[in-house]
């Protein structure tokens, strides 16, 4: 019966993920400057946009983490992983279904080699190399309210999400404005 069980769950989280795969929503380009649309799940086959800016307001639900090993997770992924040297910086308010983190990711120097007396930050490996990745804990409003799982945040990051760590799906509503800059040194 385990093994059934174990089973069942494996199909789920693959069909959950096939389903990811078929339905890739993507920023689509205006103009060079412009962006509209909605941003793409994130995977090892999804790079960089070419928008520089992006401004939304969108309701979506969550699916299984594609990010590699975090396939018990639960994401939005709002926009994508940067690829072309440029970081999002913006802002970003949401209402959600349940606690949720705000998962951003940063490139990470992989030709940097900490010693044990500095660690490394947890990294996840996406495209060519790998991410640095800051799960933040958001406020949940008041505390007389406790179905109330919203908050508003600026952000500069590769790579912006909505996330869970324990794999309960969720919805948010969010809205975002966001420029691709590059970085000054």
């Amino acid at each position: 019966m385990k093994e059934k069980n174990v089973s069942l769950a494996l199909i789920t989280a693959m069909v959950l993920a096939l389903v990811a795969v078929i339905w890739l929503p993507t920023i689509t380009t205006a103009n060079a400057q412009n962006a509209t649309g909605t941003a793409g799940i994130i995977g090892p086959e999804i790079t960089s946009s070419p928008a520089t800016t992006f401004t939304a307001q969108k309701t979506a639900m969550s699916t299984v983490d594609t990010l590699p090993g975090h396939s018990m997770h639960q994401a939005v992924v709002v926009l994508p992983q940067r690829t072309d040297g440029k970081i999002w910086v913006g802002t970003i308010s949401w209402s959600a279904s349940k606690p949720i983190e705000i998962r951003l990711l940063q490139n990470y120097n992989t030709t940097l080699t900490p010693d044990a007396a500095h660690g490394k930050p947890v990294t996840a490996p996406f495209s060519n190399g790998e991410s640095a990745i800051s799960l933040l804990l958001a406020s949940n409003g008041a505390a007389t309210v406790p179905s109330y799982y919203s908050g508003s945040m600026d952000f500069a990051a590769s790579q912006v999400a909505f996330h869970t760590l324990g794999g309960l799906p969720f919805t948010v509503t969010y809205t975002i404005d966001a420029t691709a800059k590059s970085p000054s040194g």
